[in-house]
Protein backbone atom coordinates (compact mmCIF):
# COMPACT_ATOMS: atom_id res chain seq x y z
CA UNK A 1 0.00 0.00 0.00
CA UNK A 2 1.67 3.31 -1.17
CA UNK A 3 1.72 6.51 1.12
CA UNK A 4 -0.93 7.93 -1.08
CA UNK A 5 -3.22 5.11 -0.21
CA UNK A 6 -3.07 5.56 3.30
CA UNK A 7 -3.66 9.18 3.30
CA UNK A 8 -7.15 9.08 1.08
CA UNK A 9 -9.99 9.89 3.74
CA UNK A 10 -12.54 6.75 3.95
CA UNK A 11 -15.92 7.56 2.17
CA UNK A 12 -19.25 6.96 3.19
CA UNK A 13 -21.65 4.97 1.04
CA UNK A 14 -25.09 4.37 1.88
CA UNK A 15 -26.08 4.18 5.43
CA UNK A 16 -24.21 5.67 8.34
CA UNK A 17 -22.37 2.65 9.74
CA UNK A 18 -23.16 1.84 13.39
CA UNK A 19 -20.98 3.73 16.09
CA UNK A 20 -20.04 6.61 13.24
CA UNK A 21 -19.82 9.73 15.46
CA UNK A 22 -20.05 12.70 13.38
CA UNK A 23 -18.03 15.79 13.68
CA UNK A 24 -19.97 18.64 15.19
CA UNK A 25 -20.14 21.90 13.44
CA UNK A 26 -19.23 24.67 15.39
CA UNK A 27 -21.21 27.93 14.23
CA UNK A 28 -20.35 31.02 15.77
CA UNK A 29 -23.01 32.63 18.10
CA UNK A 30 -23.19 35.61 16.15
CA UNK A 31 -24.68 33.74 12.93
CA UNK A 32 -27.62 32.95 14.73
CA UNK A 33 -27.91 36.16 17.17
CA UNK A 34 -27.62 38.53 13.88
CA UNK A 35 -30.32 37.14 11.36
CA UNK A 36 -31.46 38.81 8.27
CA UNK A 37 -32.42 42.18 8.87
CA UNK A 38 -36.30 43.09 8.60
CA UNK A 39 -36.89 46.44 9.79
CA UNK A 40 -35.03 49.89 10.38
CA UNK A 41 -34.82 49.57 13.96
CA UNK A 42 -32.87 46.13 13.51
CA UNK A 43 -30.85 47.96 11.31
CA UNK A 44 -30.23 50.45 14.16
CA UNK A 45 -29.26 48.22 16.89
CA UNK A 46 -27.19 46.49 14.65
CA UNK A 47 -25.20 49.33 13.69
CA UNK A 48 -24.79 50.33 17.06
CA UNK A 49 -23.52 46.80 17.94
CA UNK A 50 -21.24 47.08 14.98
CA UNK A 51 -19.71 50.33 16.15
CA UNK A 52 -19.39 49.67 20.14
CA UNK A 53 -17.41 46.17 18.71
CA UNK A 54 -15.31 47.90 16.01
CA UNK A 55 -13.55 50.06 18.69
CA UNK A 56 -12.82 47.43 20.91
CA UNK A 57 -11.57 45.49 17.99
CA UNK A 58 -9.53 48.06 16.43
CA UNK A 59 -8.19 48.58 19.83
CA UNK A 60 -7.23 44.59 20.38
CA UNK A 61 -6.25 43.93 16.56
CA UNK A 62 -3.17 46.86 16.92
CA UNK A 63 -2.14 44.86 20.55
CA UNK A 64 -2.32 41.84 18.76
CA UNK A 65 -0.12 42.93 15.89
CA UNK A 66 1.99 45.17 17.98
CA UNK A 67 2.72 42.07 19.91
CA UNK A 68 3.15 39.49 17.16
CA UNK A 69 6.24 42.18 15.19
CA UNK A 70 7.90 41.54 18.53
CA UNK A 71 7.69 38.03 18.13
CA UNK A 72 9.10 38.14 15.16
CA UNK A 73 12.01 40.25 16.02
CA UNK A 74 12.77 38.05 19.30
CA UNK A 75 12.24 35.19 16.57
CA UNK A 76 14.99 36.59 14.64
CA UNK A 77 17.43 37.33 17.29
CA UNK A 78 16.82 33.97 18.91
CA UNK A 79 18.02 32.33 15.47
CA UNK A 80 21.30 34.60 16.09
CA UNK A 81 21.88 32.83 19.46
CA UNK A 82 24.58 30.91 19.43
CA UNK A 83 23.20 26.98 19.36
CA UNK A 84 26.31 26.12 22.13
CA UNK A 85 27.21 28.46 24.00
CA UNK A 86 30.67 28.43 25.43
CA UNK A 87 29.81 28.78 29.23
CA UNK A 88 27.18 26.93 31.49
CA UNK A 89 25.96 30.77 32.78
CA UNK A 90 25.31 31.28 28.94
CA UNK A 91 23.80 28.13 28.53
CA UNK A 92 21.15 28.88 31.65
CA UNK A 93 20.34 32.66 30.88
CA UNK A 94 19.62 31.26 27.31
CA UNK A 95 16.86 28.42 28.48
CA UNK A 96 15.39 31.24 30.75
CA UNK A 97 15.31 33.20 28.02
CA UNK A 98 13.31 30.62 25.76
CA UNK A 99 11.08 29.77 28.65
CA UNK A 100 9.99 32.94 29.16
CA UNK A 101 9.39 33.82 25.66
CA UNK A 102 7.89 30.35 25.38
CA UNK A 103 5.44 31.48 28.14
CA UNK A 104 4.99 34.70 26.83
CA UNK A 105 4.14 32.92 23.64
CA UNK A 106 1.52 31.02 24.83
CA UNK A 107 -0.39 32.91 27.47
CA UNK A 108 -2.87 35.48 27.47
CA UNK A 109 -1.46 36.55 24.08
CA UNK A 110 -3.49 33.45 22.16
CA UNK A 111 -6.61 34.72 23.74
CA UNK A 112 -6.72 38.13 22.65
CA UNK A 113 -5.78 36.91 19.05
CA UNK A 114 -8.93 34.77 19.15
CA UNK A 115 -11.05 37.37 20.55
CA UNK A 116 -9.46 39.67 17.73
CA UNK A 117 -10.36 37.10 15.00
CA UNK A 118 -13.92 36.29 16.45
CA UNK A 119 -15.25 40.01 16.68
CA UNK A 120 -13.40 40.47 12.56
CA UNK A 121 -15.54 37.78 11.76
CA UNK A 122 -18.56 38.61 14.05
CA UNK A 123 -18.12 42.32 12.45
CA UNK A 124 -17.91 41.13 9.23
CA UNK A 125 -21.13 39.13 9.28
CA UNK A 126 -23.28 42.46 10.79
CA UNK A 127 -21.80 45.01 8.32
CA UNK A 128 -22.38 42.13 5.85
CA UNK A 129 -26.08 42.24 6.82
CA UNK A 130 -26.74 45.97 7.31
CA UNK A 131 -25.35 46.11 3.57
CA UNK A 132 -27.53 43.73 2.76
CA UNK A 133 -30.58 45.53 4.20
CA UNK A 134 -29.71 48.66 2.47
CA UNK A 135 -29.51 47.29 -0.69
CA UNK A 136 -33.26 45.48 -0.50
CA UNK A 137 -34.22 49.09 0.87
CA UNK A 138 -32.87 50.71 -1.77
CA UNK A 139 -34.09 48.76 -4.67
CA UNK A 140 -37.41 49.34 -3.05
CA UNK A 141 -37.60 53.11 -2.87
CA UNK A 142 -36.25 52.61 -6.91
CA UNK A 143 -39.54 50.89 -7.87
Amino acid sequence: MTDKEKKKPELLNGHIPAGHIPKPIVMPDYLAKYPVIQTNEMRDRYKAVFNDQFAEYKELSAEVHAVLKKFNELDALLKQLPHHPESIYEQERISKVLQEYKKKKNSAFLEKKERCEYLKNKLSHIKQRIQDYDKVMNWNIET
